[in-house]
């Protein structure tokens, strides 16, 4: 395998180059991240961030379903999912 070829192939097969494979790669560990963070204040403070970290994953799962990877960066803890479609 070529050197290059690490790190095109995989974006190539997504349809992005390396770059734009990046931005939403990094789009989505940020999203994730941030609930996980959020589960672990609600596991220290059961009233707070009720569900804010479900929240995200489905709004993150939508995305990832539609194909609108490109939202994966804007995505907020919303209860309405359509607002990233």
């Amino acid at each position: 395998m070529s050197p290059t070829k690490i790190f095109t192939e995989h974006p190539h097969s997504a349809g992005e180059t390396y770059f734009e494979h990046m931005r939403v790669a990094l789009g989505f560990a940020r999203q994730t991240m941030g609930a996980s963070l959020a589960s672990f204040v609600h596991a220290i403070f059961p009233n707070l961030h009720t569900t804010t970290a479900s929240d995200r994953i489905r709004c993150l799962n939508k995305c990832l379903e539609d194909g609108n990877r490109s939202a994966i960066t804007l995505v907020k803890a919303t209860k309405d999912a359509e607002l990233v479609s």
